[in-house]
């Protein structure tokens, strides 16, 4: 059965640099929850952590609220599934996903269903007599993943396990991955630094940042309503323009932009905008106005990089359904903005005024 998993205000030092910084996490049971985050943010220090590699500074991890800060690694009922497969270059492929049965003295008829089941949800039981030097990446890590789930794991915890593999075979096995987490239904605990591949794949996201959760939501509220400058940087695409706002609006060089900012603020702001969310129109006077310095033709839509008049960069995108022609670099253009998905962060970055 799936576990719960709480984490309640965990902290994990290495000297004077804390990798981890009063961290606290609800994850429900039979959730896909995705720590994301560049690297050195602290998300691997704290899966391991959970799976009992690492030891606990401060604060409790609890499955089900049981405090697991000291129970061995071997006695959590997890499952892990690493960023390098780690599977065992001497055994089969059977052999390998039997292993962790075996471990737990899981004999005769059960055993045999149970790999029999395992192979059978990763689609590798053709390959159930090779050994992992004849598999592709992506078919060893298939490997690993029927290993980790056939012992029944409480909690699955996934370490970058996409990232050795090449573009198309990642957004393959993503797939996969989603497909088997919600046919088990196991509480799954996934790290990686790829917003795509977190958007794609999870219920819920932590956005991690020097040891800290900046945001968590679900994929559409982080990417829709990032919480800070750093969010909305880190997840997608974003331009950020700076502003003015004085009571009644936000003013970017000559143009009014009539936002109502929370609590009356006044002073420096930063206006967000994803380039989605850009019009790009013949250039006017009093218009936020640029150049085409870039063009790049990415099949259904064309992204171009507007230079402004201040020499700073913003990306726009037209769709090619919308539009038959391409503009060409150096034309003038005008960026209008949609209004209702923009984001006005304070002069802190991290202050949401919208």
């Amino acid at each position: 059965m799936s576990h719960k998993v709480s984490i309640r205000g965990v902290v994990k030092e290495y000297g004077a640099f804390r990798a981890v910084d009063d961290i606290s996490l609800e994850i429900g049971e039979g959730e896909l929850f995705t720590l994301l985050g560049p690297s050195g943010c602290g998300k691997t220090t704290l899966l391991r952590m959970i799976a009992g590699f690492n030891d606990i500074g401060a604060g409790e991890i609890l499955f089900d609220e049981e405090v697991i800060n000291h129970v061995p690694a071997h006695k959590r009922n997890i499952g892990m599934v690493f960023q390098n497969y780690a599977i065992f270059p001497h055994l089969t492929v059977k052999q390998n996903v039997a292993y962790g049965l075996k471990a737990r003295s899981v004999k005769g008829a059960e055993l045999e269903q149970r790999i029999k089941e395992g192979l059978e949800l990763m689609q590798i039981e053709a390959y159930q007599d090779r050994s992992p030097s004849q598999l592709s990446g992506g078919q060893q890590q298939r490997v690993a993943l029927a290993r980790a789930t056939v012992i029944h794991p409480g909690v699955l915890l996934m370490d970058e396990p996409l990232s050795n593999l090449d573009a198309k075979l990642r957004v393959q096995m993503r797939t996969s991955i989603k497909k088997m987490q919600r046919g088990l239904n196991i509480t799954t605990i996934y790290v990686t630094h790829d917003q795509e591949e977190a958007l794609a794949i999870s219920d819920r996201i932590a956005v991690m940042q020097n040891g800290k959760v900046e945001q968590v939501g679900s994929p559409h509220e982080i990417y829709k309503c990032p919480a800070s400058k750093f969010v909305a940087s880190f997840i997608g695409t974003s331009g950020f323009l700076p502003g003015v706002a004085n009571g009644d609006g936000v003013v970017i060089g000559e143009k009014k932009l009539p936002l109502r900012l929370r609590d009356g603020y006044t002073g420096e702001v930063q206006v967000a905008v994803r380039p989605e969310y850009i019009t790009l129109r013949e250039a006017q006077a009093g218009e936020i106005c640029g150049e085409i310095a870039m063009t790049t033709f990415l099949g259904d839509f064309v992204n171009y990089e507007v230079q402004l008049e201040g020499g700073m960069i913003l990306e726009a995108n037209e769709y090619t359904k919308d539009t038959g022609v391409i503009r060409p670099i150096g034309q003038k253009v005008s960026l209008h903005l949609d209004l209702e998905n923009i984001s006005v962060f304070d002069s802190s970055q991290a202050g949401v005024l919208l």
